[in-house]
């Protein structure tokens, strides 16, 4: 900068620079341009630097690195973040809405999956706030599961259950504590001083006495039935803690069945071709075939005598459909015999593939198909869901062969005992049965793992508890029908469909888990019989137990303190008679009822926001316990979101080291260069913008900088407007009047379609749509539009003039309107704007009153007039042979309804100060009346007039003087002395 150039005067040459330059134009701060005068020039302009009003404010443009930490803290403390949420509880009076939160697992350190969670819940709950609603929002955390217990554990298989209770609730709370701090760090919303926790001893007695009222009402039972049961944890898991590898590879197996008696219908042919008849069946898992009980064929289906090769001594039963299918693996040839309906096979019965000794039954069974295998299907009862209900349809004995370790029992046999089903035991079985395997083939295909040790499971009967869901599924559908969801993806696995189409194939719901970390399930039995004793009476005891002796009471209390006398006489056993189960409550139980202990037994939340895996688990959970118990669903409207992955759309992992922390986001990396400080409305604005978008939301140098990018151009708009208010009193009257000019009027008018828009994505959680919104306004509408083609009439009309303050109530409503749009997104540079604002001393903006575009701003009328304008505007500058439109004299031609809106921005037939001139930008226009087929067309010239020294507008007569308007607030700036 030239010595001797102070800063105001700096500021007034840049803005000269670009008012002179349309490659420039918009708010002047917008740039960094140092620009130096030469002697003469300073000479000649300085004697009027003081008399333009220029932006004034201390806002800081750009907030760096560690400042931005700084600022942060600040506006944390400053603007009472931490003690938002229990004053708008205490002074809003406007409806109640509610956002029920699904709680996180207090397991490990805060991660972007809860950025955008906890984030797009504040983003909903601030802008419910901002439209005067009062907000029922309270955090909580899931504190129980195996992920936590396994930390717990930490390789040890000799701890107590207590020690593991205790060590596991340590982890919890640290974890607890990790991500409350980084919560809070990014604004969130929220009383977390009054969380809740899973573990808590309310919520615990709530969870048993909702499980007896399950109980009560024949909802819950106790089975054996086929589950997924986790080797790698020793425990069964819901569907929801499975993740599917694509990539599993499992040995398919094609094995012939020696019949034993064969179906009358292929008789007068056996003799022909051989005196063994085989049953051919397909399995992909051959350590089931020792638990076979049975062969299941579809009655309606058409079935084959098979050779292969023409050899004698066997023929094979197989569908008709698949002889084709049978003959391509084999790369054999296969020929029919005869063909015969499926109801022939009814009454016929085939040898155990393990055991000679053992004969047993073909049996109709609908679910089979000829979609693959042979239309045969082995059948074990304790390791299928439709092989159980064939043997419940039949009075079949389920035999369980498989132990908690994944491992054969006894019962399977010496040469299989002990041997893990899944690697050693699959081979055994298949060398046992060599002789009969007619085909084997490697099979890749989507199997279902344990989501926490990543390991295969397997589907293993034990008794367990369930929920009958098959008794409330009905209502819990016709309930979701009212629920709305968000997005909408058009009935998609992402939306509504997905939770829709697993509820109607979801069977039961099993919910007892081999555990200790969790609520305990809080049954007795009966040692002989195994009945369960489940009392009221049992409840209020075992509920009094938890408050007196902690939430361990289970495992540290002996068995004469669990059972009161009462509950003994109510069953007439002796304490010798009972024992205490010891399986634990699932835990999507566990937060399946949260809405139970935190909205009560009528309120119903507005909203559930989760991710889109919460369609098998919470969003699940909760609907079907909130039916069971109350006939209705939790909630009135569900939000999904999607997850995290690097620029290359993979998942983010450690093992692939492609993990982001939020924290590296806000505070920085340890190379700042590498990894530079963004902040936390770098954060918000990266979630608000690509959360709602798509199920995957990337995460990017690229794209965070983008973000960067974008909250700094809000800022700078925000700046300005704040500078260009500087001296407008708090108490001057803000309505607008038709003496406006029809620009002021037209921006107020796309100000309450701006509003009326970002509140309408707001309240549809198209939170992109809001930011996207945001910035083509800012950024068009406001910055290029009115800020541009206002500056001469704010920095260089007479201070009080009424053409001046309208321009400043625009710019007002025009701050006031953008902050509190972007204030649920960006709430720490809406404060920070209210901090800033001359008008808002004192005030905080969430805590100040509703504030909402008044519909007298709605002028269609206005926007016709200034849609004609700015097409005469552009049609200007495509003709425009100069850069500096501020030097050519427009003549424009029209006629009729033209001319008059028209002549509604300049009443003067040629005018250097009209609201057209201010628009069109030029030195002056005329309009004359020509008729033409054209709407208008327009003819351009070089002014005669001469730049003025204090505007920079070709307005004066002369080099030396400046324009007469200038003249004018010159005198009566110097009268004033």
């Amino acid at each position: 900068m030239a010595a001797g150039v102070n800063w105001c005067e700096f500021k007034f040459r840049v803005w000269h620079l670009l008012k002179g330059h349309q490659s420039l134009r918009g708010v002047y701060t917008c740039t960094s341009v140092l620009y130096c005068a030469g002697e003469e020039s300073e000479r000649k302009h300085k004697k009027y630097t003081k008399t333009v009003t220029l932006p004034r404010t201390d806002f800081p443009l750009r907030v760096d690195s560690q400042k931005k930490l700084d600022r942060d803290s600040f506006l944390y403390e400053k603007c009472e973040f931490s003690t938002l949420y229990s004053w708008q509880r205490r002074h809003v009076q406007g409806p109640e809405f509610i956002l029920h939160d699904g709680p996180p697992f207090a397991n490990g350190k805060p991660h972007m999956g809860h950025a955008i969670n906890k984030i797009l819940k504040d983003v909903v709950t601030r802008h419910k706030l901002l439209q005067g609603y009062r907000i029922h929002y309270v955090p909580g955390w899931d504190c129980h599961g195996l992920p936590i217990e396994l930390k717990a554990l930490d390789g040890h298989t000799s701890l107590s259950a207590v020690t593991i209770r205790r060590k596991a609730e340590q982890f919890a709370r640290e974890a607890i504590a990790n991500q409350k701090e980084a919560f809070r760090s990014w604004g969130i919303m929220a009383d977390w001083d009054k969380c809740y926790f899973t573990f808590d001893k309310q919520y615990v007695k709530n969870l048993m006495q909702q499980f007896h009222k399950l109980y009560e009402m024949g909802l819950v039972f106790r089975d054996v039935k086929p589950v997924f049961w986790s080797p790698s944890s020793r425990t069964a898991l819901a569907e929801a803690e499975l993740e599917y590898n694509a990539t599993h590879s499992s040995t398919a197996v094609t094995v012939q069945l020696l019949m034993q008696r064969v179906p009358d219908a292929i008789r007068p042919f056996i003799p022909l071709h051989g005196s063994s008849v085989f049953a051919l069946i397909w399995t992909t898992t051959p350590w089931t075939l020792p638990a076979n009980q049975a062969v299941c064929f579809n009655p309606d289906m058409s079935y084959s005598l098979v050779s292969v090769d023409g050899h004698s001594g066997k023929v094979y039963i197989i569908a008709s459909e698949l002889v084709g299918m049978l003959q391509q693996k084999l790369g054999r040839q296969v020929d029919v015999i005869t063909s015969f309906p499926g109801s022939s096979l009814e009454d016929t019965s085939y040898i155990h593939p393990c055991r000679s000794d053992q004969v047993l039954p073909f049996l109709p069974a609908a679910h089979v198909t000829t979609s693959k295998g042979t239309g045969l299907v082995h059948t074990a009862p304790a390791h299928g869901p439709e092989d159980y209900l064939v043997a419940l349809e039949h009075s079949m004995h389920v035999e369980c062969l498989v132990d908690e370790d994944g491992c054969y029992t006894e019962g399977a046999g010496p040469a299989l005992q002990g041997l893990p089903v899944l690697s050693k035991g699959s081979e055994a079985v298949m060398t046992l049965i060599a002789a009969d395997i007619l085909h084997s083939e490697q099979l890749v295909h989507s199997y279902p793992y344990d989501w926490r040790t990543k390991q295969p499971v397997i589907l293993r009967a034990s008794w367990q508890w369930f929920i009958d869901t098959n008794a409330i599924k009905q209502k819990a559908i016709e309930a979701l029908k009212a629920v709305k969801i968000f997005p909408d993806y058009g009935g998609s696995a992402k939306s509504g469909g997905g939770l829709m189409a697993q509820l109607e194939r979801r069977p039961y719901w099993c919910i007892s888990r081999q555990r200790v970390w969790g609520v305990p399930i809080p049954v007795l039995y009966h040692k002989t019989t195994g009945a369960p004793i489940l009392t009221k009476s049992l409840i209020n005891h075992l509920c009094c137990l938890l408050d007196e002796c902690g939430r361990d009471f289970w495992w540290t209390l002996p068995l004469d303190r669990l059972v009161s006398k009462e509950v003994l006489a109510e069953h007439s056993v002796s304490i010798d008679e009972v024992e205490k189960g010891q399986d634990i409550l699932d835990v999507w139980f566990d937060s399946g009822f949260s809405w139970s202990c935190i909205l009560g037994g009528e309120k119903v939340a507005d909203l559930y926001l989760e991710g889109l895996d919460q369609f098998s688990g919470w969003f699940q959970s909760s609907l079907m316990t909130s039916v069971a118990v109350r006939g209705q669903a939790p909630y009135r409207a569900v939000f999904v979101h999607g997850f995290a992955v690097d620029a290359e759309g993979r998942k983010m992992s450690k093992s692939q080291g492609n993990v982001v922390d939020p924290l590296c986001i806000t505070h920085g990396g340890k190379d700042k260069k590498q990894e530079p400080v963004y902040g936390i409305d770098t954060l918000r604005w990266w979630v608000a913008c690509h959360a709602t978008q798509h199920a995957n939301i990337p995460v990017s140098p690229n794209v965070l900088e983008a973000s960067a990018e974008a909250v700094h151009k809000i800022r700078i708009v925000l700046r300005f407007l704040l500078g260009a208010v500087h001296d407008l009193e708090p108490d001057i009257d803000q309505n607008a009047d038709n003496s406006w000019y029809f620009l002021d009027r037209y921006l107020l008018h796309l100000l309450f379609e701006f509003s009326q828009n970002v509140n309408q994505f707001y309240e549809s959680y198209q939170f992109n749509r809001v930011c996207t919104t945001l910035t083509n306004f800012i950024t068009n509408e406001v910055s290029a539009l009115y800020c541009h083609l206002t500056k001469d009439r704010l920095y260089c009309a007479p201070v009080d003039a009424p053409e001046r303050r309208a321009c400043q109530l625009v710019m007002n409503h025009i701050l006031e309107t953008v902050t509190r749009a972007v204030a649920p997104v960006l709430p720490h540079l809406a404060e920070e704007v209210f901090l800033y604002h001359p008008c808002k001393k004192g005030v905080n903006l969430f805590q100040s009153a509703v504030v909402k575009p008044l519909p007298d701003w709605h002028q269609p009328e206005v926007e016709r007039v200034m849609t004609l304008a700015l097409e005469v505007k552009q049609t200007l500058n495509k003709m425009s042979p100069l850069t500096n439109t501020q030097q050519l004299v427009a003549t424009v031609f029209s006629s009729g309804e033209t001319l008059t809106l028209l002549k509604m921005l300049q009443e003067e037939a040629q005018s250097s100060w009209s609201q057209l001139t201010e628009i069109l930008q030029v030195s002056s226009v005329a309009l004359a009346e020509r008729r033409s087929p054209l709407k208008f067309y327009m003819e351009l010239a070089e002014t005669s007039q001469h730049l003025c020294g204090r505007c920079r507008r070709f307005t004066a007569h002369s080099s030396d003087e400046p324009c007469d308007r200038c003249q004018q607030v010159l005198d009566k700036l110097r009268a004033a002395k």
